[in-house]
Parts: C-alpha cells; sequence; structure tokens
C-alpha cells in the first residue's frame, strides 16, 4: 500500500494543483516566453527553505564552453576550507528548460556547509534556444575546467558529482561521458530522482500527478519535443537508461514515491546493480518530486544531502 504524501508537502502541491487549474499559476508557454537570462534567475520561494550559513563564501565565474559561449558558475566553500578538499559539482533540475545557480543555491550552500567540499554550481544552457545536447555539453565543460583550474583549491582526483531531477539525467550522462572518453575521474554519482527514459513508457499516469502538479501527459510530449527536436527518444546520453552502465562509478540513487518519475529512477538504480554498479538505492516512500529543494518543509531533504555527503565520502 503507498504511503500516504507527507505534510505539509500534500497541502502544498494541492493549492498549487488548484491553482493551476484556476490558471492562476503561470504554465509552460509564459515559461517558455522567457529569456534564457530570466530562466537562470528562477528561485525557490523563500518561505519553502531554510536559511543558509551566512558565512559560506562564494564566487562567481563565467567558463568558457566549447563553442566560446560562456557558461555561469559559482563556487562554495567554507571559511578557511584546505587546499585540496574533495569537489562536488551539483547540476540543478528544472526539466532541461529552466533554472539556473539562483535555483539550487541553497542546495549549494548546505552541501558545502554539511561537508566541507569545494561545490560547483552552473548555468547551463536550456531548451527551447538550446535544446540537446548543449546543457549536457555544458556540464562536460564545467567538470573538465573544475578539474584543470582547481576552484577553490579542490583536489582535482577528488571529484563528485549529484544532481536533482534534469540534473540527475546529466549527473548520469556525465559519468558516462567521463567513462566513454577518458575525461575527469568521477569518484561518485548521485542521480535524484531523475529523468532517464524520454520514451516515457514506465510513467504510471493513471496513477496521477499530485507529486508533479501541472505535469499532463500533454506537457511532459511538450517538454520532451523542445528538449529532443530531432525525436532520437532512445539516444542513451538522453535517455540515459538505454546506455550501457558497466564500468560506472559508484552511486547514490534517489527515488520518491510520489512522482511521475519514480519508475524510471527505480529502473536506473536495478540496471546499475545489473551492471556491477557499486549502488544504494534511497527510496523516500513520503515525498514528492523536487522535495530536495524544500528543506522547510521536509527533513527529508536534509536526510538526502547527508546520504550524497556520506556516500561520496566514501569514495573521496
Amino acid at each position: 500500500m503507498t504511503k500516504p504524501m507527507a505534510q505539509p508537502m500534500r497541502a502544498l502541491l494541492g493549492l498549487v494543483s488548484g491553482l493551476m487549474k484556476l490558471g492562476v499559476m503561470p504554465g509552460l508557454d509564459s515559461m517558455l516566453a522567457k529569456t534564457q537570462e530570466q530562466r537562470w534567475a528562477t528561485t525557490i520561494p523563500a518561505p519553502f527553505f531554510r536559511k543558509t550559513n551566512p558565512a559560506i563564501v562564494t564566487e562567481d565565474h563565467l567558463v568558457e564552453g566549447r563553442d566560446g559561449h560562456q557558461i555561469p558558475v559559482r563556487v562554495y566553500a567554507r571559511p578557511g576550507t584546505p587546499e585540496g578538499a574533495p569537489g562536488y559539482f551539483f547540476i540543478h533540475g528544472g526539466g532541461f528548460i529552466d533554472g539556473g545557480v539562483a535555483h539550487c543555491d541553497h542546495v549549494c550552500r548546505e552541501l558545502a556547509d554539511r561537508s566541507g567540499f569545494v561545490v560547483v554550481g552552473i548555468s547551463y544552457r536550456l531548451a527551447p534556444g538550446h535544446p540537446f545536447p548543449a546543457g549536457i555539453e555544458d556540464c562536460q565543460d564545467v567538470f573538465t575546467w573544475m578539474a584543470k583550474e582547481r576552484p577553490g583549491g579542490l583536489d582535482p582526483e577528488r571529484l563528485a558529482v549529484g544532481g536533482e531531477s534534469a540534473g540527475g539525467n546529466f549527473t548520469t550522462a556525465l559519468a558516462l561521458w567521463a567513462r566513454d572518453t577518458n575525461g575527469p575521474r568521477i569518484a561518485h554519482h548521485a542521480p535524484i530522482y531523475p529523468l532517464t527514459d524520454f520514451t516515457m513508457k514506465l510513467v504510471a499516469w493513471e496513477e496521477g500527478n499530485k507529486g508533479n502538479p501541472g505535469v499532463t501527459p500533454e506537457v511532459a510530449d511538450e517538454v520532451r519535443r523542445t528538449y529532443l527536436p530531432d525525436g532520437d527518444l532512445e539516444n542513451p546520453m538522453a535517455s540515459v537508461l538505454f546506455a550501457d552502465h558497466t564500468g560506472l562509478p559508484p552511486a547514490l540513487v534517489v527515488t520518491c514515491e510520489h512522482d511521475i518519475l519514480r519508475n524510471e529512477g527505480v529502473a536506473l538504480a536495478e540496471s546499475y546493480v545489473k551492471a556491477g554498479v557499486e549502488t544504494r538505492h534511497l527510496h523516500m516512500d513520503d515525498q514528492p518530486h523536487g522535495y530536495l529543494l524544500m528543506t522547510r518543509l521536509t527533513k527529508r531533504s536534509y536526510e538526502t544531502i547527508d546520504a550524497m555527503i556520506a556516500e561520496a565520502k566514501k569514495h573521496l
């Protein structure tokens, strides 16, 4: 029997769903009408997350991408972080069409504060102006920059990667790329409630979308067409579930019960195990998609951040 979604998350998402039905909340079209810079500036409402340690030191950088464009990144560290600390690359979500460093700033700060790692966040290029593979290429370029330039004095031999939702997809794709191209070594990776299969064959629409208000089959299909306009739904660098997972670094795969992406994440964890990847699968049976960002609303956010850190430290 499915465990009910925890409060106050259930009440919040119920309210959001009701407002969307009334047309009060902005929809996909209004989001896509914004410039990329406006979407990069998207933030989680302040009442949804707890204040972070104001002492965390940040530095903003522009990393040159392979096409000569500038990729905004932010580096986070505790004051006095010693030379040679591990590095953690955290990749935000947003359906490949929304969000940037600002979207997950508080999560990056918590990661740095609770771990002692040097954390790097990214504003990768977004669809529709920059469809696949632009976003994952930006992640590759920034990860390469981390290993080469050592921001914050991080140790380039001790690097881990994690990300939520679309960022979870990029996390696995980055691990595949590093394996196949002999890129910078990834010691551990953590896809958090990732999208892994653009065919959407594993989505149980009949269960409803209470954990993903506003995401209907029609909206999901439009996002899919926006990100993958060539229609190659089984490209293993996009639909990472279809990739060969042999030889990937140790992983923490996090899924949540009240999420249309649940089955895709579970399938990824199972595929990792079958391929011989050292895997911990953490399933949050009372949480919806996006809970990692809602640190004021659920203790599960901190439990997950701490699990990301603990699992990474085993291999760093």
